[in-house]
């Protein structure tokens, strides 16, 4: 008897969830958590600087950029930025530390296995790489740091005869509370015959830090 009044019990308390859920939607409930999220990820050009100051000042980022927040992804923390007149994206990760990947990992070829590996652990779509390869080892000079950064080709898997390019820079600053240096991964990849160097580079160079 005691069994059966704990499952109607708790079959109750489903259905009033169930009940109120319902009734949160219906009477408006879905526009007032699309606009919550919306406003979340795409906050003012003020708001965004001032709230993202653990990745860099972007005060100086051109408007043709489109700045937004995102959801934490697999444990990272990632923003964006589109250019506009293209819509190309870059993605700035914040890894937390410097164990995945630093900059000085940049230095040396390790840098290809690390690379490698990190992508499949940041990837947040269908789309996977194949016969990924590193092509330019380079630099930017942003207003007052170098950031290293690899250029590569791949082949996109699920898609045949599909083939992009793309940058990887990294860079290190200090997450606001935290007493180790953080990793900030930029990553940018575009159709093959729309990769034009200028975006990111543009981009990067207008960081202060």
């Amino acid at each position: 008897m005691g069994c059966l009044k704990k499952i109607i019990t708790s079959i109750i308390k489903k259905i009033i969830i169930l009940a109120l859920i319902i009734s949160f939607f219906a009477f408006g409930g879905y526009a007032f958590v699309k606009n919550l999220i919306n406003n979340y990820q795409n906050p003012t050009r003020a708001e965004f600087v001032e709230s993202e100051k653990n990745y860099a000042d972007f005060s100086l980022i051109p408007n043709d950029y489109q700045l937004c927040r995102n959801f934490n992804l697999f444990g990272y923390k990632k923003i964006n930025a589109k250019y506009l007149p293209t819509n190309q994206k870059i993605t700035i990760y914040d890894l937390k530390n410097e164990q995945k990947i630093s900059p000085k990992d940049f230095e040396t070829k390790n840098i290809d296995k690390k690379i490698n590996s990190l992508l499949e652990n940041l990837k947040d779509s269908i789309i996977t790489f194949e016969n990924f390869e590193i092509i330019q080892r380079g630099s930017f000079v942003a207003k007052n740091k170098t950031i290293p950064y690899v250029k590569f080709e791949a082949n996109v898997k699920n898609i045949p005869f599909k083939k992009v390019v793309g940058i990887i820079a990294c860079y290190s600053t200090k997450n606001a509370k935290a007493k180790n240096p953080s990793s900030k991964l930029v990553l940018s990849v575009v159709d093959y015959k729309a990769y034009n160097p200028l975006i990111v580079k543009n981009f990067i160079q207008a960081l202060k830090f």
